[in-house]
């Protein structure tokens, strides 16, 4: 029995112990404060301590009463302070930790009104005070007569934890040491227009009630505003962030105005939530920008921003519009779009037509499939159609780097299996799409790519229809015709190759991939065809039948290139006549009939007399004609708005 008790109660004790240490104690919901009295105030003012080798006036835990109807005690608080801080030969800070304020906090009571000029400036200022000064850009050794006056404040300031009940009015001040406002509570308005912060800042926590007034600020150090609510309107214009910026997890609850900022560090807006509009207009951005994970419930507007680095819109939620208009990008991978989302049917991103997609980008395709069909969607029903076929572009490049990964990493053991040829065929032909016509998206490339083909094959049927043999009758063009072809043959191939330098990402490759395509089994036929020899009739006439009862344009996609079986139609057909000035056109109008399907005249390929690897070459460069015709019309259909509306269906 004895142990069974014992066992009892050190449970007893363990679950006690338990319930004291882990259980957590109510946090008080008001710190204990002690009323300021002038004589109090006194007490301080002679007795202040040393904070990080700066003197201090510890006004920490104190309830001091700045409102109207305590004029007596505000005057005699101004007075003192003010007395006390600027007649210092050393730089005094004032630390008001945990303490409430009731009624205004101005800095033009506190400080030292003077213009920033050498001759103006208080004589008790330290070697490095003055330093600090003449290095600012407003600093002038000329007349002080048409300069403005500034509120020099000396020391460090600290309101960590504290709260003001009535408005902060430091505008137009000049602080030479840091700030630090950690989790300060304010209820009316704060007011730091046209303020030169000369060291680092710190508001992280804090909460400002009423209206934020930053206009025309210089921050010269790290500016940390993280976790702040700004419940009403927050104007920062004409503002400058000469180092670091961090407004991370903040949330702006009404509009936010950053236009005309200058941010020449790295600049966080990480986890924001904005539930109004948030303006950059005319910004410059030097360092990197971050809106990841950030929440934009009305617009966001970088209007005729430029950007000189990244901007991070990594899962970045919109519900409304974001505006990139005019906006300048030095980097080509400028814009991180990875899990970006729209999340309303009234969320739409705007920019240039024509750049704007060029600049976004993804490292992966895994887990973008529904960003970038978004982001097309996006462009299409704006119809900025260039923007949607550049992301589609990007979305198919990825696509094939992904392919080529598990190519890469299949085992040797799998690569007879179905799935890995059905992949490797899948890369081949997103590279062929990709390289000759960036996956229907670039007419001018696939035009150069077809002035090209055209081109070429011209040439090779006039060189096989004309150069017969040497002996023991020579049968070969005249000296007029060759300089004809290889000239015209010639300007096609470098009008072609300057299409595609000019639209192509990579034009070395792609004319490497037309050349496997044009070159391989044409010229392979023609060597065997010379090698072996012809020794069939009709020797000494074209290959080639002349329809002499059309001479119109006219679209012969559903005609054959071999002339027709039906002798009442064969009649209509006579042979090139190889003598005539002009009949080397012939060959480029056959080439562009049996490619395109479209020709000025109907010129067949004779079946009689006729050697196989003509035959072969002939319908070798019509099955091509039908796949450029295809990539033709699906490009069309892709960069002409509205010839296929199918491509509009979400």
């Amino acid at each position: 029995m004895n142990l069974k008790k014992y066992i009892y109660f050190l449970c007893i004790l363990l679950l006690l112990a338990f319930l004291l240490f882990f259980h957590p104690f109510p946090v008080l919901a008001d710190v204990e404060r002690v009323s300021l009295t002038p004589e109090l105030l006194q007490k301080k003012i002679k007795s202040p301590q040393l904070q990080e080798g700066i003197l201090t006036l510890d006004l920490t835990y104190l309830e001091i009463d700045l409102t109207a109807d305590n004029n007596e005690f505000k005057e005699e608080f101004y007075h003192q302070l003010q007395n006390y801080l600027n007649h210092s030969d050393k730089a005094i800070g004032l630390d008001f930790t945990h303490s409430l304020i009731k009624g205004d906090l101005m800095s033009s009571r506190l400080g030292i009104s003077t213009v920033l000029s050498p001759e103006a400036l208080p004589q008790n200022l330290t070697k490095t005070e003055r330093e600090i000064i003449e290095s600012n850009p407003q600093f002038s050794n000329q007349s002080i007569e048409p300069m403005n006056s500034v509120i020099l404040f000396r020391g460090a300031l600290k309101l960590n934890e504290s709260k003001i009940t009535g408005i902060i009015d430091f505008s137009n001040t000049f602080f030479l040491q840091k700030i630090e406002s950690k989790n300060i509570n304010v209820t009316k308005a704060i007011d730091f227009n046209n303020v030169q912060f000369s060291r680092k800042i710190d508001f992280s926590g804090s909460a400002f009630k009423e209206n934020a007034n930053f206009n025309g600020t210089q921050f010269q150090e790290q500016v940390k505003f993280n976790k702040v609510q700004f419940l009403g309107e927050s104007i920062f214009n004409y503002s400058q962030f000469k180092q670091s910026a961090d407004f991370s997890e903040v949330i702006f609850n009404k509009v936010v105005n950053f236009s005309h900022t200058s941010w020449s560090d790295t600049t966080k807006f990480i986890s924001i939530n904005c539930r109004d509009r948030i303006l950059f207009s005319n910004s410059i951005f030097s360092g990197l920008v971050s809106f990841a994970n950030s929440t934009f419930e009305k617009s966001i507007i970088f209007r005729n921003v430029y950007f000189r680095n990244t901007v991070n819109l990594k899962d970045v939620k919109l519900l409304g519009i974001m505006d990139f208009s005019n906006a300048e990008f030095l980097k080509d991978k400028a814009i991180n779009i990875a899990g970006f989302a729209f999340d309303s049917d009234g969320s739409k991103v705007l920019g240039n037509t024509g750049e704007i997609a060029r600049f976004m980008y993804l490292n992966s395709i895994e887990g973008n499939e529904t960003v970038l069909r978004n982001f097309i969607q996006n462009f299409r029903d704006s119809e900025q159609i260039p923007d949607a076929n550049q992301l589609e572009y990007k979305k198919q490049k990825l696509t094939k780097q992904q392919l080529s990964e598990k190519i890469i990493q299949t085992p040797y053991q799998d690569y007879w299996r179905l799935s890995f040829i059905q992949q490797v065929g899948h890369w081949l032909l997103l590279n062929i799409l990709l390289l000759l016509s960036q996956y229907g998206t670039n007419f001018s490339l696939l035009l150069g790519v077809g002035l090209i083909s055209i081109g070429y094959f011209g040439v090779l049927f006039w060189f096989v229809d004309r150069w017969r043999r040497r002996l023991p009758k020579p049968i070969v063009p005249n000296l007029y015709d060759i300089i004809c072809m290889v000239s015209s043959g010639s300007s096609l191939l470098v009008i072609g190759t300057i299409e595609i330098f000019n639209s192509a990402e990579y034009p070395f490759i792609t004319l490497l991939c037309l050349s496997l395509i044009l070159i391989p089994i044409p010229l392979s036929l023609v060597s065997l065809m010379y090698e072996k020899g012809r020794y069939h009739d009709l020797m000494e006439s074209s290959y080639f039948l002349l329809d002499g009862g059309f001479r119109q344009l006219q679209l012969l996609i559903v005609r054959l290139p071999i002339i027709p079986e039906f002798h009442f139609f064969r009649d209509r057909f006579t042979p090139l006549v190889w003598e005539r000035r002009w009949n080397w056109l012939n060959y480029y109008d056959f080439s562009l009939n049996n490619f395109l399907k479209l020709g000025f005249n109907d010129i067949r390929l004779r079946d009689q007399h006729l050697p196989g690897f003509v035959s072969t070459l002939v319908w070798y460069q019509w099955i091509l004609g039908i796949l450029y015709i295809a990539l033709l019309f699906w490009t069309l259909s892709r960069t002409i708005p509205g010839l296929n509306l199918l491509i509009y269906l979400k």
